[in-house]
């Protein structure tokens, strides 16, 4: 309900500050005929006792109603100067003009659960959302920020303050964009949602082909269950730039479901537990009995091997070279013990004695035999799991540095995704409970239902990342040219 009472005097009105916003905020109410418009819906609760609305807070609805008549495309205050007499009674108001942006839709397609998806990606990926720019930069492309307001009593408008906070200061963090009510970046129009999008991978704004390609995928994983999508547009300086397109879903998927046939998808999954020379560890056959069970029940004909000798390893990776031939889909699992030699990953069997590096060549697996035999099945999609990155008594004997031990980044080869348990260099936990850390999170995720694969690994990533406290980071390494989901 409306707060009617105009006539207050200073010693029974409370703050100025709280009747000037509140006041102003009816006047632009009753004036504009904006109190139904979602913008400033989100700024009300409802009384469960009496079913009538009530204000949460009185700043909020003066910053959201501001903020949208700034933002609109109707409206744009150029001066937000209210002047008041004694009894806080409105004698002046800004002048309002005719806003010169183009007048967009407001019914938004694109879902909550969609724009929280993409704005999580940043985080998790650690990529700038504004690029090589500053923020102000950046931000100065899509809006007029000398017509925002400043959140920080010491300056006038937005260009100000987001330049002293993230410049100057660098005491903002950068995902504050997300939550900032000037921009309203996760329920702004789908439109406005695009236009910020194609800018983060415009080229004047992102150079690094690998940040453009990892948030391409992203975007567009994301954007078509809402049917959208970007495409290239023109060229700057050889660097394409992109622009949004909206397609028909129901007719999206009645070609797909006409056209495509069931994939083929055939996996191999290792653990090596009992090691003859170093011990046992316990958690990798726990984590390739559950490994099989879920794949199979997400579509994969799987072969699983526990505890092979070199030779038995060999045999098994070569037979299954030759039954993934013909397959759509080709996933090899490893769980035990894993290291670098020379730029290169071997898998550990349980036979191995290495005694010295020198006989890691001869005593284990190098995994590019597995992708090796991927390549020559031409399959589509190739999936590489590698929870080999444990701290092995091998290489402390050996009297390795810390930045030599776990594994080594490999080349995926086109069509492929290669995930380590961790970051390269670094070691993985093998677990406090009945799996491996990395392995326990994998099992958390990968049934989600429509969830791309990428979007899949970043998930695993953020979980160990926080059972960590971030001492243990997954990795990917990626080259995919088509969507993957493992629970479609």
């Amino acid at each position: 309900m409306k707060i009617k009472q105009k006539h207050v005097n200073k010693e029974s009105s409370g703050s100025y500050q709280y009747w000037k916003e509140n006041i102003l905020a009816n006047h632009l109410e009753e004036n504009y005929e904006i109190l139904s418009h979602p913008d400033i819906v989100d700024v009300y609760q409802i009384d469960i006792t009496n079913g009538n609305k009530k204000y949460i807070d009185t700043t909020d609805r003066y910053i959201a109603v501001t903020n949208y008549l700034q933002k609109s495309d109707q409206y744009v205050i150029k001066d937000t100067d209210f002047k008041f007499d004694e009894m806080y009674r409105i004698i002046s108001k800004p002048e309002v003009t005719e806003h010169p942006r183009k007048r967009i839709t407001l019914d938004n397609k694109i879902k909550l659960s969609t724009r929280r998806n993409i704005l999580d990606s940043f985080l998790i990926t650690r990529i700038p959302w504004f690029g090589n720019l500053e923020q102000t930069s950046f931000l100065g492309r899509l809006y007029d920020l000398s017509l925002l307001p400043s959140l920080d009593p010491r300056y006038t408008t937005a260009l100000e303050d987001i330049h002293k906070h993230t410049f100057l200061n660098n005491d903002w963090s950068d995902e504050w964009i997300f939550t900032d009510e000037r921009f309203y970046i996760l329920h702004s129009t789908d439109k406005d949602f695009l236009d910020f999008l194609c800018l983060t991978i415009h080229p004047t704004v992102r150079k690094e082909s690998e940040e453009i390609t990892t948030l391409l995928e992203i975007y567009t994983n994301n954007l078509k269950r809402d049917g959208f999508g970007l495409e290239k547009s023109e060229e700057i300086a050889g660097f394409p730039t992109f622009k949004a397109f909206e397609f028909d879903i129901a007719t999206e998927v009645t070609k797909t479901t006409t056209t495509s046939k069931p994939e083929i998808k055939k996996a191999l999954v290792i653990g090596c537990s009992t090691y003859q020379h170093s011990g046992v560890l316990v958690n990798p056959l726990n984590d390739a009995n559950e490994m099989e069970k879920i794949l199979q029940q997400l579509g994969f004909e799987v072969i699983k091997k526990i505890d092979p000798t070199q030779k038995e390893l060999k045999i098994v990776i070569d037979e299954f070279g030759d039954v993934l031939k013909g397959s759509d889909v080709g996933l090899f699992y490893f769980a035990g013990h894993g290291v670098q030699v020379q730029g290169l990953n071997y898998l550990i069997p349980i036979d191995a004695n290495l005694t010295s590096e020198k006989l890691v060549e001869y005593d284990c697996v190098e995994a590019g035999r597995v992708l090796a035999h991927m390549e020559d099945a031409r399959t589509s999609v190739n999936l590489i799991v590698l929870d080999a990155c444990r701290n092995n008594p091998f290489e402390r004997a050996w009297g390795r540095g810390i930045g030599q031990r776990g594994l080594a980044t490999m080349n995926a080869p086109k069509g492929s995704l290669i995930a380590y348990s961790t970051a390269p260099g670094q070691t993985a936990s093998d677990g406090s409970g009945n799996n491996g850390l990395y392995t326990e999170a994998l099992l958390n995720h990968i049934n989600g239902k429509s969830t791309p694969v990428n979007t899949m690994f970043q998930k695993v990533r953020l979980e160990v990342m926080q059972k960590s406290r971030e001492e243990q980071i997954p990795w990917e390494s990626t080259s995919l040219t088509a969507d993957f989901y493992f629970n479609n």
